[in-house]
Parts: C-alpha cells; sequence; structure tokens
C-alpha cells in the first residue's frame, strides 16, 4: 500500500501540470466570441450655445482739414451729464486730503437718484508743443464727484492718441464742480465721464 503523504508533493506537481494543460487547449480550440458593441438606447445630441459679448466702442470723428491758427475749444460733458453751462474765468486748485472718519458709498450713475449737475468747467490748457504741432484729439476723463461737488479722482477712460493731451484733460477736470448726487435722501460719491476735446479753430 503507498504512502500518499510521501506523494503529496508529486500529486500538486501533476495537477498544476494537468490545469496548465487544459487552459492552454481550452485556448486554442474554444472559438472566441467577439463583443458587440453597445448601442444606445436613444441618440444623444450635445448643443452649445456661444454667447457673444459687445463692447461699446466711441465712434471716432472723421478726420478735418488742419486750420492755421489754435483756439483751445471748449469741453463738453457726456451724457452723463444733464446740463451744460459757460465756462467761467474763476479758477480753484485745492489740495485734496484723504478723508478721516467713515467710508462714504460710490454709487453707480444709472443708480443715482439724483444725478450731479455740472457748474463750474473750465476751460482745458492747450499744450503748447500740441499746438505748434498741429496736434488735436478727444480724450474722456473718468471723475469722481464728492458728496460736495468736487472732484478727488480723475483718470483716462479713453485716451485721445496723445499723451499731453490727457495729461492736460486730466487736470482739467480735476477742476471741475458739480452739484452732489443724491441716494434715498443721502449724498453719495458717483463717477462720470467728462469727454474734452482739443480742436484746432481758424480764427
Amino acid at each position: 500500500m503507498q504512502d500518499h503523504k510521501l506523494l503529496y508533493g508529486v500529486y500538486i506537481r501533476a495537477g498544476m501540470f494537468s490545469s496548465l494543460i487544459i487552459v492552454i487547449l481550452m485556448f486554442l480550440f474554444v472559438p472566441y466570441a467577439e463583443p458587440e458593441p453597445y448601442k444606445l438606447k436613444k441618440d444623444i445630441v450635445t448643443m452649445v450655445e456661444e454667447i457673444s459679448a459687445m463692447i461699446e466702442k466711441f465712434e471716432e470723428p472723421p478726420p478735418e482739414e488742419r486750420p492755421k491758427v489754435a483756439v483751445e475749444a471748449e469741453s463738453e460733458i457726456a451724457d452723463e451729464a444733464v446740463e451744460t453751462i459757460a465756462a467761467s474765468e474763476f479758477e480753484e486748485d485745492l489740495i485734496r486730503t484723504t478723508p478721516t472718519g467713515p467710508e462714504i458709498e460710490i454709487v453707480p450713475y444709472y443708480k443715482v437718484e439724483v444725478k450731479p449737475k455740472p457748474i463750474f468747467m473750465p476751460v482745458p490748457i492747450y499744450p503748447d508743443l500740441a499746438r505748434q504741432a498741429g496736434i488735436e484729439g478727444k480724450t474722456v476723463v473718468k471723475a469722481l464727484v464728492d458728496i460736495d461737488g468736487s472732484i478727488i479722482d480723475a483718470k483716462v477712460l479713453k485716451s485721445s492718441g496723445n499723451q499731453m493731451l490727457d495729461q492736460a484733460a486730466v487736470v482739467a477736470a480735476r477742476k471741475y464742480k458739480f452739484t452732489p448726487a443724491k441716494q434715498r435722501d443721502k449724498f453719495v460719491r458717483v463717477w462720470v465721464a467728462i469727454p474734452i476735446t482739443f480742436q484746432l479753430t481758424g480764427g
């Protein structure tokens, strides 16, 4: 009678070898069934919505014939300002300091209930170099009207294409004076746009 405990290792090797042979024979003789591609029950349509943002552009005036004599042109107020008055001879140059106390609210122009109105619009100083070179242009200045109607900040919103004209426009805009803006019976700060035109006209 054989001792199966002594032949345990032989049985393990023979079983593994037989299993390997059976697996190889299955790969060789069993036909391969190619799976069918999955078909959607419903057609899926992907729609992409394109959103285009329109940027408002300033229209450039047509070129005009350059005159011989240089004369300063008066500035004009953009659509934000309701009334336009003649320029006065009085010039005011105040040194603004940083306000203390609670921060004053800045309200968008279209939300302001009582719009600021111009009451003092000084004539901008035409730079001599620009005048001699026959340079013309229009600068739009963005100015912040304080609760007392004075301008506490001004920056170029649309350049004239010439740095000298832009700087002169900012200097003139800082001297403008408005009636204060109101929102819910409270004085507020508001940004306004001030177009200033530099044009050489014949005398």
